[in-house]
């Protein structure tokens, strides 16, 4: 029998620029917790990233910059991204 719980993941909206100069806002996972920036810095090489239009691995070397958004600009620019849980963003360190 399988005791292993798995952990809730929450949606933290950013913003990437990548290195052909292209911008993506989305949503990455992170586990109560965890940071963005040690998402980041996990061995994995790719990072999934959850945007309106499905989920895209994203390969982390192609990032020059992820923008951690606060929450009036999440609110303001709510229609680019996917469910977003603004209980969780409020009460955590992210």
């Amino acid at each position: 029998m399988d005791t292993h719980l798995k952990q809730p993941k929450y949606g933290i909206p950013i913003r990437l620029v990548l290195t052909n100069g292209d911008d993506m806002a989305g949503l990455v996972y992170v586990h109560w917790g965890q940071r963005v920036r040690d998402l980041l810095c996990e061995k994995e090489a790719f990072l999934p990233v959850r945007t309106t239009t499905g989920t895209h691995l994203l390969n982390k070397a192609s990032i020059i910059r992820a923008d951690i958004l606060t929450l009036d600009q999440i609110t303001e620019r709510q229609a680019i991204f996917p469910e977003v849980d603004l209980d969780y963003l409020s009460y955590s360190q992210w």
